[in-house]
């Protein structure tokens, strides 16, 4: 694992989060997705190159990751499910819940099933369809030619710019949703080890000492690219996906190609704090929901019995700063409990 990947992939969960609990004025949340898959593209096609792929390893990659996506998500399912009937407000759609167990309601363009119940489970079924497709994607696209795949990639991204163009709010976040859409950035992912195979061959690129400059450099394209998307309407129907596609890109071209020369960015995001933080990475992005619930139903009101509102000061408007510390708290509990017993359980020799 390169360890400035998995400090930005923990960066923009923060964000995630903290777009969640509305703390979030430039909208960035979309950001931060598009890492997710775009990372775990380039990760997957670092260490399973296509000739490792065939047969019998086909079918024990899938069902790792099939081990590894649903015990957390029904864990997660049944703790919400759980709250949600001990405070009355729990709705049985039998239909909806059946897809959202499978892991299939990403691919309804229905708001209320791909939104149901843990609302970021739709992340894990999409993540999902990538896994289960990139043996295949593995096989067929790896092996061409890097001017064949830019081809493949400027096609798609041209489909998905037409189709996006015009779409309204709904249409839209549908299609953020949505499993094709999201293999491109996938896709984008898996080409960009050969694209750094390619860089490293140019007589200037990852030549440097260490990576300060060129971190700079992809920091700002992509600070740039936050403005623009945060006071530029026209860029609105592409601002889930396409704006973010070079800027994130490059970002991780540049972990990689400094990684063991890290700058001062690169130093912090692979700061021991924030790896720490990695280890539990998965169970905090998806028990988000779970610490605004046991903040705003236990621990809000027990502070306002504590004295807090005597001092001028609302416990519910404390969640924002509150919700990332205890996400934490329940993550590493989550995972030392759960996660961590089922993995050995599940993958010993």
């Amino acid at each position: 694992m390169i360890k400035t990947i998995t400090g930005w992939r923990i960066f923009f969960v923060l964000l995630i989060i903290l777009h969640h609990v509305g703390l979030d004025q430039l909208d960035m949340m979309s950001l931060g997705v598009c890492y997710f898959f775009m990372s775990s593209g380039f990760l997957l096609a670092l260490k399973y190159p296509f000739h490792q792929l065939d047969g019998k390893a086909y079918r024990a990659f899938a069902w790792k990751r099939v081990l590894r996506v649903y015990p957390l998500h029904w864990f997660t399912l049944a703790l919400w499910l759980g709250a949600a009937s001990l405070l009355g407000t729990l709705v049985i759609e039998p239909l909806t819940l059946g897809l959202n167990a499978a892991l299939l309601h990403c691919w309804s363009l229905s708001y209320p099933i791909y939104y149901s119940y843990v609302k970021v489970s739709w992340f894990l079924g999409v993540l999902l369809f990538c896994y289960l497709c990139y043996p295949l994607l593995a096989h067929w696209y790896l092996p061409l030619r890097l001017r064949h795949k830019l081809i493949v990639l400027a096609v798609l991204g041209l489909i998905a710019i037409v189709v996006l163009a015009g779409t309204d709010d709904y249409s839209r976040t549908a299609l953020y949703v949505f499993p094709p859409m999201r293999l491109i950035d996938f896709l984008i992912g898996m080409t960009l080890p050969h694209v750094c195979r390619v860089a490293r061959s140019l007589p200037v690129i990852g030549k440097s000492a260490n990576g300060t400059d060129a971190e700079l450099i992809a920091v700002a394209v992509l600070s740039a690219t936050v403005m623009m998307h945060g006071s530029n309407p026209g860029v609105r129907p592409w601002s889930d996906t396409v704006i973010w596609w070079i800027p994130q890109a490059l970002l991780i071209m540049v972990c990689y190609l400094y990684d063991g020369r890290e700058g001062f960015i690169g130093k912090l995001m692979a700061s021991r704090p924030l790896q720490w933080v990695g280890t539990v990475c998965f169970e905090l992005f998806m028990l988000q929901g779970i610490a605004a619930l046991v903040y705003n139903y236990l621990l809000a009101p027990a502070l306002g019995h504590l004295g807090l509102t005597r001092l001028g000061l609302d416990p519910y408007s404390l969640l924002p700063w509150m919700i990332i510390p205890l996400g934490i708290l329940l993550a590493w509990i989550v995972n030392r409990l759960f996660t961590r017993p089922l993995n050995r359980l599940l993958f010993r020799r």
